[in-house]
């Protein structure tokens, strides 16, 4: 049965294009589903018609889409862009393109679905008033997976809307009745007459008239994009090297600048011992000293801003985390397993009546991980120019246009720049994971651009500030019990995490609301089990805060709490005697989409057949971002401790598909940027400061070392989950398990490659890519 949506779910978008009112068809979702649109009109002007805040048609027929979230490799302008052509009744070629709004609107807002939640159900009252505010200020974020599920309502609707508007305008034009007409590839036919017109010479009466009181979606089984691989909206321009990313912007007069943060985070500048020599330096225009605490060196380009910076002899102040160090820190957090006084996030059932059951066999086992870096392939960047007219724009790479808006305006501090005059350029994205969802570079661009206003001023940060003196995906560490029944599957499951909060890190930098450490649903996340058949199980975490920045990293808690969960939970079967993957089959009993997909990658990987001796397979499922995602690595274990993944198999259920081929290739970045920080990735503190700085000591996954990758999508019914990280999530776990079906020896510390109960040396040579010694 088709679905309807009602009148009301049509939403009033002021100044989304060109400070026109429109009609935006956003899916009934959020406080804006209340608006009355009776009486209101679309617009046309020049060569378009603008049908709602999605969706513009010129008179040639081109179709333009507006996507609110910012393309980053991950391919969702093709998928958005897919579900606008599917209720259109368009073919995604190349009268199809695509482009990120130009401003922030609250039909674009990544919170117009939560809005009418209560208090009560979002975490308190700070939290629901924040979302309130972000709402209405449109705030769009891409990150979470969720821009699919966000999206997938409003993108539909506002083709279902504008294809019944063409319809209604092809009726008065044919003078026919509207239930004679049908369309297809861009155009309304009257079959019995064999007239036609185009949708292009119908979008401007259509632009003027009443949206439908009943919106008809399109049922599944008349889909004819929706589930069927399309080629990416946006390769044939990269193939050309056409689209501009942030280290791609060139504007008339342009200055550069390069800067350089304190080695210890939170120190100041106590003096430039060199000042006046670097000031002297040719090419330079400026030196400038941000908020106390980072020299940035502004020049003519930013190699030369850059080589000058490294001339820079900057005196630090001393801080209480100068001893700082990676030892130290983990100490911490090992201690805060065991202090008092844990934050309870879950009980179910009696856990420690259960764990004191004499009849009961305890497993215990603690986990733990470094922190460790984005390492976007483009590094950070903005540019930030100030005009005359007190009007700024800004062009960056980033996960939310709401961010350069705020970025730009505290770097400028708000002085003399309203919100409104601050045009916002969103551009490609040479991968995020998360780090682009922060404003520090804008901020610092925008302080930089105030200097010099008139001049768009451009600053990147070099590799080694990116990773060394960046944001980071915080250590954590994890014990965790189970008591197990005579039959060996557990009837109790406790789990303590000690981490920094991720939320309080982001929200003390960038928000006015902070909403505290404790409750930090992303601090737990992975470790709640709840697809498991336990009849008691408890969740429990403590705030380990530290001088290190914390921000949002892929999959966030998930990348460590599914490895300290489905590593524990092998331990169990160990401990019971039982195959890993019979044992899951056990445990998820009650759940059948999880359960089919546990069999689809045992199935995919030919779990149970013999292996060669020094190789092993290991499994591992989570159930995240509205998905459910399994992976088996076969591993193979050298006599020397050398360790090569051979293979990944994963089978992932995402609910309804919309391009496949993206949820495949979402899939397979997922698995190596997850195997990165598994076996090589670490951020290690000495003397307070970061001692990785580039690719040479922070490694990451190449084309010679990766493991081969096969994915099985499997059909669902449920509406779309997200796709952007559940591939990051298991594989850790399954990496550690199949390691110890190879060797025997358990590891609970990653990255795999720095630890050397293996075998007799570390690995960490051979899985960067390099070649082993010989």
């Amino acid at each position: 049965m088709a679905n309807r949506l009602s009148r009301r779910s049509f939403l009033l978008t002021g100044a989304a294009l060109g400070g026109t009112a429109l009609v935006a068809a956003v899916g009934g979702i959020g406080y804006l589903s209340t608006v009355d649109v009776d009486g209101l009109t679309g617009w046309a002007d020049g060569e378009h018609a603008v049908l709602n805040a999605f969706l513009t048609i010129h008179d040639d027929g081109r179709i333009v889409v507006q996507v609110p979230r910012a393309e980053m490799g991950q391919g969702i302008h093709t998928g958005l862009a897919m579900l606008v052509a599917e209720e259109l009744d368009v073919p995604l070629d190349n009268r199809v393109s695509v482009v990120f709004p130009a401003e922030p609107h609250p039909a674009y807002s990544t919170w117009t679905n939560v809005l009418q939640v209560r208090p009560e159900e979002a975490s308190g009252p700070v939290v629901w008033m924040a979302r309130r505010v972000l709402g209405q200020l449109g705030f769009i974020n891409t990150g979470a997976s969720g821009s699919t599920m966000a999206m997938w309502h409003p993108m539909r609707v506002a083709g279902a809307s504008a294809r019944h508007m063409l319809m209604q305008a092809g009726a008065t034009r044919l003078a026919v009745p509207i239930d004679e007409l049908t369309t297809g590839d861009g155009f309304v036919r009257h079959t019995s007459s064999g007239r036609s017109l185009s949708y292009g010479e119908l979008a401007r009466d259509a632009a003027v008239l009443t949206p439908p009181d009943d919106i008809m979606l399109k049922p599944a089984d008349q889909w004819r994009l929706i589930g069927r691989s399309q080629p990416r909206v946006d390769l044939p321009a990269k193939v050309r090297g056409e689209p501009v990313f942030g280290m791609d912007v060139r504007l008339p007069g342009m200055l550069f600048a390069a800067i350089r943060h304190a080695p210890v985070f939170g120190a100041k500048v106590e003096r430039i011992r060199n000042e006046a020599a670097v000031r002297d330096q040719a090419g330079v225009i400026d030196l400038a000293i941000l908020n106390g605490r980072h020299v940035a060196i502004v020049a003519d380009s930013w190699w030369r801003a850059e080589q000058v910076a490294w001339q820079l002899n900057v005196e630090w102040m001393r801080t209480e985390a100068d001893t700082a160090s990676s030892a130290a820190l983990s100490t911490r957090l090992l201690d805060a397993l065991v202090a008092d006084d844990p934050y309870e996030h879950l009980v179910e059932g009696d856990v420690d009546a259960a764990l004191d059951d004499p009849a009961a066999s305890i497993v215990e086992a603690a986990y733990q991980v470094p922190f460790v870096a984005h390492a976007c392939m483009e590094p950070l960047n903005a540019t930030v120019l100030l005009r005359d007219d007190g009007t700024a724009e800004a062009w960056v790479p980033s996960q939310g246009s709401i961010n350069i808006r705020v970025g730009v305006g505290t770097g400028m501090g708000w002085a003399g720049v309203e919100p409104s005059a601050i045009t916002c350029n969103v551009t490609m994205n040479g991968g995020a994971f998360g780090r682009r969802s922060d404003q520090d570079v804008v901020t610092e661009a925008a302080y930089l651009a105030a200097r010099h206003p008139g001049r768009p001023v451009k600053l990147i940060w070099s590799r080694e500030e990116d990773v060394a003196r960046g944001l980071f995906r915080s250590h954590a560490a994890a014990r965790l019990r189970a008591a197990l029944d005579a039959d060996g599957l557990p009837v109790a499951y406790d789990a303590r995490v000690a981490a920094q909060s991720v939320i309080q890190s982001v929200a003390a930098r960038n928000l006015p609301l902070n909403p505290g450490a404790d409750g930090d649903r992303l601090t737990t996340e992975g470790l709640e089990k709840a697809h498991y058949a336990i009849p008691a199980r408890r969740v429990r975490s403590r705030n380990v805060a530290s001088h290190m920045p914390i921000g949002l990293w892929r999959s966030n808690g998930y990348a460590f709490n599914t490895f300290f969960s489905e590593s524990f939970v092998d331990e169990c079967a160990a401990a019971a005697g039982a195959d890993p993957l019979g044992y899951r089959r056990m445990l998820l009993r009650d759940r059948p989409r999880h359960l089919a997909v546990l069999e689809r990658a045992a199935t995919l990987a030919g779990w149970g057949t013999p292996m060669a001796p020094g190789r092993g397979r290991g499994i591992a499922i989570e159930d995240c971002y509205q998905s459910v995602v399994a992976q088996v690595a076969e591993v193979t274990v050298a006599p020397d401790g050398e360790v090569r993944v051979d293979h990944v198999y994963c089978a992932v259920d995402v609910g309804t598909v919309i391009n496949p081929d993206a949820v495949v290739a979402q899939m397979e970045g997922g698995i190596v940027f997850g195997a990165t920080t598994a076996l090589m990735s670490a951020i290690t503190v000495e003397d307070g400061a970061v001692v990785e700085s580039n690719f040479h000591d922070f490694p990451v996954q190449r084309i010679a070392n990766a493991p081969r990758v096969t994915v099985a999508i499997i059909d669902s019914p449920l509406a779309p989950g997200g796709a952007g990280e559940p591939g990051v999530v298991p594989v850790a776990a399954a990496i550690g398990n199949a390691i110890f079906a190879a060797t025997g020896r358990r590891l609970r510390t990653l990255p795999f490659a720095r630890t050397d109960t293996i075998g007799v040396r570390r690995t960490r040579s051979v899985l960067s890519g390099t070649a082993p010694a010989t």
